[in-house]
């Protein structure tokens, strides 16, 4: 498995980070919370880019000290993922040949595909748990990676892998791909445009009834 800054650098060349895209993790409250400590690379990205999309298609997840989703925060945050791909590996019964229950998975990032990828933490040592993914659209839909999250997503751009490992192929084979921090993303939808064309959105300011 690649280290930390081997992975990281081989993904900046591709993927810049823009200014200011970090994000302020708490991560001794992270390791409380779910009881592990998180991959180097990952404790890294998020200090380099945070959380965010990449070109709408992707979505990194925001850490969080919590490992139980409130109330409306059931899709699209760490916690409500990770709840979501455990009870799939519980109903679906796993991956063939890993002995090891739904709590080891812990979610980082969802595709538009509706695929969930994550981490299954079955090593004592977080920088050698493999990415794991549920593919939505994927025939078997469990599929495992022995690397980490940032040579994940790098691979995903420059085919890396022998097939798509996502439901949607948008971003294989992306040579310009574009990540977006989640605030900058809600500024710019605040402000009336949509963040990834730069077009305005049509729907700004409607009201619904």
């Amino acid at each position: 498995m690649p280290s930390e800054e081997t992975a990281l650098t081989a993904l900046i060349a591709v993927m810049p980070p823009h200014d200011g895209a970090d994000e302020q993790v708490d991560w001794d409250a992270m390791r409380r919370a779910w009881a592990v400590g998180f991959p180097s690379d990952y404790i890294a990205f998020m200090a380099t880019y945070g959380a965010g999309g990449i070109d709408d298609a992707f979505g990194i997840l925001t850490p969080e000290a919590a490992t139980q989703p409130t109330y409306g925060q059931e899709l699209g945050s760490m916690s409500g993922e990770t709840a979501t791909i455990r009870q799939i590996w519980a109903d679906e019964g796993g991956l063939d040949g890993v002995d090891a229950g739904p709590e080891a998975i812990i979610a980082w990032g969802v595709s538009c595909g509706a695929d969930i990828l994550g981490w299954l933490t079955i090593d004592d040592d977080p920088d050698k748990w493999p990415v794991i993914v549920w593919e939505r659209h994927g025939r078997p839909h469990w599929k495992i990676y022995n690397f980490g999250m940032a040579e994940f997503i790098r691979r995903l751009f420059t085919k890396g892998f022998d097939k798509c490992p996502l439901s949607d192929a948008s971003l294989w084979g992306e040579p310009t791909p574009h990540f977006l921090h989640w605030r900058e993303e809600q500024r710019r939808w605040d402000s009336g445009i949509d963040p990834y064309t730069g077009e305005p959105n049509p729907y700004f300011g409607m009201e619904y009834n």
